[in-house]
């Protein structure tokens, strides 16, 4: 989603060591009197950016006593620039942050614990409890959601209609593992995969282990899952492979969540399983012909879930705390801003502004809010904020599944590799 999935060898050891090297409740607490000056960082693609600087623009022309300098990068690069910054002092004041990295973040002191502004300079009263916990740690607000999101599968319908299939789609519209995999080899006989490799991603396993009754991490913040459910998963995914109704190894290896690695982007496929909040960069970045159906399911759990793609923190080390927390409240409540936002976050996080951006919505914002609608009925609560360490679990994933298909390991020693090392990143 706009790159959020890419976390490769050497993003969490930056995170890990430089985050490790902080002085706890350092830096500037006050609030400077006159003209203030804050940084907003955070990571995605052009269209992204376009929204997120226009509605920046319409907050400054608001508070005229606030400038605001923006940044942003791809996920891995945005993080290995926001580690260096924070360590060396020079910490952003408001910062995008995703379920991998808010754990992380929080438990070394880099974040400001919001509770406080709650109801004062940060208003959250439209969003859904549910889905505000997603930026809860501890029982404390350290993030606010800015957006919702859930899985889709964005795929080409001409290519797919090419080979004699329609997804589902629509209110109680389903398909089961095997139709998928029967629809997927259609596909892969007009000559391109059907659908991306997608054991490539932690966060696609763990759709499917809701589906069976289980989880990535357990309450307690320990693994959720054995070898023998990542087994199964990445069988699945094998036998696709051996079909050619997924991409081949050269094609997975790089996806990152970015569109320019995107075996869908690229042609390569003719689908991709995503966040429905990178729809609208499909739209612009393949074509406007790009749909989204429901996941597959054997069952009436559909692993499919309402929850934050993103959320904002201010950092503890701000000395602008007040200001970047208006800010944050104005990008998440604003009507201007949830106009000008639209879905480049997945739908607005404040109902009311959801209503208002859906109910005048186009083109790609009018996609992102009918998928949701057609899907309301197989979208279930949020499923929790990952523990810390949860960023390296989702590298080494990655870096497993690469052995996997490259035929370096099998899948069962892969299986068990990535549980070890969970393990050991957990502390569990």
């Amino acid at each position: 989603m706009n790159g959020r999935f890419g976390v490769r060898a050497g993003l969490v050891a930056v995170v890990a060591v430089t985050l490790a090297g902080l002085v706890t409740g350092c830096g500037g607490g006050g609030e400077a009197s006159g003209p203030t000056t804050i940084r907003f960082v955070w990571w995605g693609n052009e269209d992204r950016a376009k929204a997120t600087k226009s509605a920046v623009e319409a907050f400054m022309k608001d508070n005229p006593g606030i400038t605001v300098q923006t940044e942003y990068a791809a996920y891995d690069a945005y993080f290995q620039k926001l580690s260096t910054q924070v360590a060396g002092g020079a910490s952003p004041d408001l910062i995008q942050l995703d379920r991998a990295t808010l754990g992380e973040y929080q438990h070394r002191h880099v974040l400001e614990d919001l509770s406080p502004y709650v109801g004062k300079a940060i208003d959250v009263t439209g969003i859904a409890p549910a889905l505000l916990a997603g930026g809860k740690v501890e029982g404390r607000q350290y993030a606010v959601p800015g957006g919702q999101t859930t899985q889709m599968l964005a795929y080409d319908p001409e290519i797919f209609a090419k080979a004699g299939v329609e997804p589902p789609s629509g209110p109680g519209k389903t398909w089961t593992w095997a139709q998928f995999g029967e629809s997927l080899r259609k596909v892969a006989a007009t000559g391109v995969a059907g659908t991306t490799d997608f054991g490539w991603a932690i966060d696609w396993f763990e759709v499917w282990l809701h589906q069976h009754g289980k989880q990535l991490y357990a309450d307690d913040g320990k693994l959720g899952f054995t070898a023998a459910d990542l087994t199964q998963f990445w069988t699945l995914t094998g036998g696709l492979r051996a079909d050619k109704a997924v991409t081949a190894p050269e094609v997975t290896t790089k996806m990152d969540g970015s569109m320019p690695n995107s075996g869908l982007v690229t042609k390569r496929a003719g689908s991709e399983i995503n966040y429905d909040s990178s729809l609208s960069a499909y739209l612009s970045s393949y074509g406007p012909g790009i749909k989204a159906a429901p996941l597959p399911a054997d069952g009436p759990a559909s692993g499919m879930a309402a929850m934050p793609p993103v959320t904002f923190a201010v950092a503890q080390r701000s000395a602008h705390k007040e200001a970047a927390a208006k800010l944050l409240s104005y990008l998440v409540n604003n009507q201007q801003a949830g106009k000008l936002l639209g879905v480049a976050r997945g739908l607005p996080p404040n109902t009311a502004i959801r209503e208002q951006v859906c109910g005048a919505a186009q083109a790609a914002t009018k996609a992102v809010c009918d998928y949701e609608k057609s899907v309301a009925d197989r979208i279930g609560p949020a499923t929790g904020l990952w523990p810390t360490g949860s960023a390296a679990v989702k590298r080494d994933f990655q870096r497993v599944y690469d052995d996997v298909i490259f035929g370096r390991t099998s899948v069962a020693d892969g299986a068990a590799r990535v549980v070890q090392t969970a393990q050991q990143s957990l502390g569990s």
